[in-house]
């Protein structure tokens, strides 16, 4: 029984996925992402590298639905449901669309060409420039509001209670003792 399943998954015919990454407004020169990127099939069940010129080739994928995203550090491009199917002559039939992660795969988003031709649509930042010295920022923070509230205590204090009538400056005094 064991050897009969080893044969029939071992028979199972598999199918490859052939794409590309293009230059865009947002990345203008593919080679450099080769290095850095590779494309990713449910999550990393199969991966396939970037070559320098863009082009990628997932292999030994099965009948069935996937989800192709371009994993890179640098660039954010769309995830792709690939769905792969068989025509009743046995050739094999890709049907890729857009998809958002968190709703359901829909059939009515349009198909994509085959090959895929995938662009990136943003660049990540992860830095943010230092910010430069700011008089207003400084004096905005909360330490400094707390220092100048007990530095105006130190010194208008003293200017309130020498215009204090003799009588009441007496009777605070008693009230200390």
């Amino acid at each position: 029984v064991l050897i009969l399943a080893a044969t029939v998954l071992a028979s199972e015919k598999t199918y490859r996925l052939r794409g590309t990454i293009a230059a865009n407004d947002v990345l203008g020169d593919v080679s450099e992402l080769a290095t850095r990127a590779e494309a990713v099939v449910n999550g990393g069940e199969h991966r396939a590298f970037i070559q320098k010129d863009g082009s990628f080739v997932v292999e030994n994928l099965t009948l069935g639905d996937w989800l192709l995203e371009v994993a890179s550090a640098d660039y954010a491009f769309p995830k792709i449901h690939v769905h792969i199917a068989t025509s009743e002559e046995g050739r094999a039939s890709v049907a890729a669309r857009y998809v958002q992660i968190g709703t359901e795969w829909s059939e009515d988003a349009p198909v994509l060409a085959y090959p895929l031709k995938i662009e990136a649509s943003a660049k990540y930042d992860f830095f943010t420039p230092r910010q430069g010295f700011s008089i207003v920022a400084m004096f905005s923070n909360p330490y400094m509001l707390m220092v100048g509230a007990s530095l105006a205590a130190i010194f208008i204090m003293p200017k309130l209670q020498a215009n204090l009538d003799p009588e009441t400056l007496k009777e605070l005094q008693n009230k200390d003792e």
